[in-house]
């Protein structure tokens, strides 16, 4: 084998315990292909960019079921091309949107983009081709399905040059034969914006995003639910997400986890067995960061030094549940901080940077005392909710969503450690049972048979465990 050499060797997350991909979701043979693609997207000098494109939907006047979607990445723009979501809009196309896209969060963005706040396909880093079960398609082309989409891509530019010009994008495979479900899409976990904070020199900060049972009432059928998918997404501080589901004030399962959360590894994930959730169930996002190696305050935000906590579930059959996601009161946070009264001079609203009130956190000293303080407000604060249909219209029906921290809801728990502690009796067990039937007339043998039975075991109580 030829010396790789130093310009092509690299590094790559794998998780060696995913479950298998579903080898029954082969493509139909009647599938038609469908691009969104950049056109000729000229990054600025930005270490971050969110770009937004309009695209009509595909000509069909009949339901049809999306079945498979994959990324397209540009060659040699690998590392630029950080992440992609198509958003399905529900609005009539305008067709004054700009042809060659803009700003996502800038200025430019278009009034008629309220509509879009439904994800429809997701793809970021590490990321493969997705399939849908062989039962369950995305539904097009029906009265209520999507009008247009909206592409969302998120580039990476460290060294900010302005030499990149990029046409990645995501496709799509859709089919005439319609399968026994249609596909929604829910995220749930804290909202994206300043009033996320976390502290510098922590080794281990949790905030907590809120799906509570109020809007599960209201948006999921009386049936129920089935997860079959899921994506996590922090930025480079997220060590650790937990998605825990309570129902009637009893945890009654762990949705999703990742205590080994790696940015650069954001692969739609498969769960091993369908997960149900009922209306009046409340689901909670706990994400962990690390700010050891940051000496300022870290806010929650889009760009990749700032900070998200969100979780995309894929379940079927459809329903109006699409966005869950709460934020810690503002004001709880700045009474600790003791910036009630200097908010007083400054418009918390305002965008104009000399006035921005995250200056006056620049003079937060961070004690452990203030840290610890902060940490509490995150976990028994108020909390503001957020619970929206796909459209981005609200749930009418639906009191106030401010509610204090859920008292029900206990400390995250190393899940797998636990499932291994528990059955610790089980290898022990095990071990003096081989050592009972074992002679001693070849102990190198013995031995070797032990130990591979206890290896053995102990493979299988991990994979059970996750």
């Amino acid at each position: 084998m030829a010396y790789h050499g130093p310009a092509t060797r690299g590094s790559k997350s794998i998780n060696l315990l995913e479950p298998a991909k579903n080898k029954d979701a082969l493509l139909p043979a009647s599938a038609v292909r469908y691009d969104f693609l950049n056109r000729n997207v000229s990054l600025p000098a930005e270490k971050t960019t969110y770009w937004c494109e309009a695209f009509k939907k595909p000509s069909i006047n009949t339901k049809q079921h999306l079945v498979k979607y994959a990324p397209v990445i540009q060659k040699g723009n690998k590392g630029v091309v950080h992440h992609m979501t198509l958003f399905a809009c529900y609005t009539p196309f305008d067709e004054s949107l700009p042809e060659h896209g803009y700003n996502c969060y800038g200025n430019s963005k278009p009034d008629t983009m309220i509509g879009c706040g439904q994800p429809m396909a997701l793809w970021a880093v590490g990321g493969e081709d997705f399939y849908f079960p062989p039962d369950v398609g995305f539904s097009l082309g029906a009265e209520g399905d999507p009008t247009y989409f909206i592409l969302e891509t998120r580039y990476d530019n460290p060294q900010q040059r302005t030499d990149i010009i990029d046409n990645s994008g995501i496709m799509l495979w859709y089919t005439p034969e319609i399968r026994k479900y249609d596909a929604g899409l829910a995220e749930v976990g804290t909202l994206v914006g300043d009033f996320m904070m976390i502290p510098p020199r922590q080794k281990s900060f949790q905030i907590s995003g809120i799906c509570n049972s109020n809007c599960t009432q209201a948006a999921i059928p009386p049936e129920g639910i089935k997860t079959f998918a899921y994506i996590l997404h922090t930025h480079l501080a997220g060590r650790k997400i937990h998605v825990r589901q309570y129902r009637d004030e009893q945890l009654v399962d762990v949705l999703a986890h990742d205590d080994n959360y790696d940015f650069n590894y954001q692969q739609l994930r498969w769960l091993k067995k369908e997960k149900t959730i009922m209306p009046g169930d409340s689901l909670i996002v706990d994400c962990f960061y690390s700010s050891t190696d940051r000496a300022s305050l870290t806010l929650g935000g889009i760009a990749t030094t700032e900070e998200m906590c969100v979780v995309y579930i894929y379940y079927y059959p459809r329903s109006e549940f699409a966005t869950c996601r709460s934020l810690v009161s503002p004001w709880d946070q700045f009474s600790i901080l003791g910036m009630n009264e200097s908010l007083a001079n400054f418009d918390v609203e305002s965008t104009d940077e000399p006035n921005h009130w995250t200056k006056l956190l620049q003079n937060a000293e961070w004690t452990p005392s203030l840290t610890s303080a902060l940490q509490r407000v995150q976990l028994k604060g108020e909390n503001y909710h957020i619970c929206q249909k796909g459209d981005a219209s609200q749930f009418p029906e639906l009191p106030p969503l401010i509610s204090k921290y859920p008292s029900y809801v206990g400390p995250v728990k190393d899940r797998v450690q636990d499932c291994l502690s528990s059955n610790a009796s089980t290898v022990s067990t095990t071990v003096s049972a081989l050592e009972m039937t074992t002679t001693t007339a070849d102990n190198s043998a013995n031995s070797q048979v032990k130990g591979f039975t206890v290896g053995i075991i102990v493979l299988f109580l991990i994979q059970m465990c996750i």
